[in-house]
């Protein structure tokens, strides 16, 4: 399992590597998630097996709890891609 840096990278990758319309979205979309993130539960971003510690459905969830309102659907891209890198 990749931690966060690691599934982060492989997601920008990929996604740099597509013929999107607007890339910026999700990117930005990511950069929106890892600021909550840092905000609210710092550990999390250091937390060597982050994809393993926590369901991707949890995560969701928690997410949307720290933002206050429902997520975006570049949000759940993100994270759903994230989860799928983290391999």
């Amino acid at each position: 399992m990749k931690n966060w840096i690691e599934a982060k990278s492989a997601y920008i990758k990929d996604h740099l590597a597509k013929p999107l319309k607007e890339p910026k979205r999700r990117l930005n979309a990511l950069n929106a998630i890892e600021m909550v993130i840092q905000e609210k539960s710092p550990s999390l971003l250091k937390d060597q097996n982050i994809f393993n510690n926590i369901i991707k459905d949890d995560f969701l969830k928690k997410y949307e709890h720290w933002k206050g309102k429902p997520l975006s659907s570049a949000e759940k891209s993100v994270i759903n891609g994230l989860f799928n890198f983290s391999n």
